[in-house]
């Protein structure tokens, strides 16, 4: 998990695992068809390779998980979506990354609107190129 979602200890967000997103993961069944059988999937791959993944140094343990996803490309998918559903839906989490605590629906975020400035900027090769469809 600690791999997937990384703390920053600078801006003082922790891991998914330090977070119990794992916890999340087999009550994940609405989300995935068999989140367990997917999740077992990818602990059993890495297992055969190296049994005591955790003494690994971050590197070893970067390049065998992306050994592990190009073989088990489905199961590591679900690992990873199924991850970030767990770490980003906590409303303890959602703060730390500038969006208010609640879910987004139905309130949403406050978002600040972009300057004229930056939206003339944004949209000026759009209108330099003109008209691209015909008109009916």
């Amino acid at each position: 998990m600690d791999e997937l979602i990384p703390a920053n200890e600078k801006a003082g967000v922790p891991a998914a695992g330090a977070l119990g997103v794992a916890d999340f993961l087999p009550a994940a069944t609405p989300y995935a068809i068999d989140p367990v059988q997917s999740i077992t999937e990818v602990l059993k791959a890495v297992d055969d390779k190296i049994p005591d993944f955790a003494k690994l140094v971050r590197t070893d343990k970067i390049a065998l998980l992306k050994d592990v996803e190009t073989r088990h490309v489905v199961d590591f998918a679900t690992l990873v979506r199924l991850t970030y559903m767990g770490y980003y839906s906590r409303s303890d989490v959602r703060p730390m990354f500038g969006v208010g605590a609640h879910p987004v629906q139905p309130k949403g975020y406050d978002v600040a609107r972009e300057s004229n400035e930056l939206m003339d900027s944004l949209t000026a090769p759009v209108r330099a190129r003109g008209q691209v469809f015909r008109d009916v």
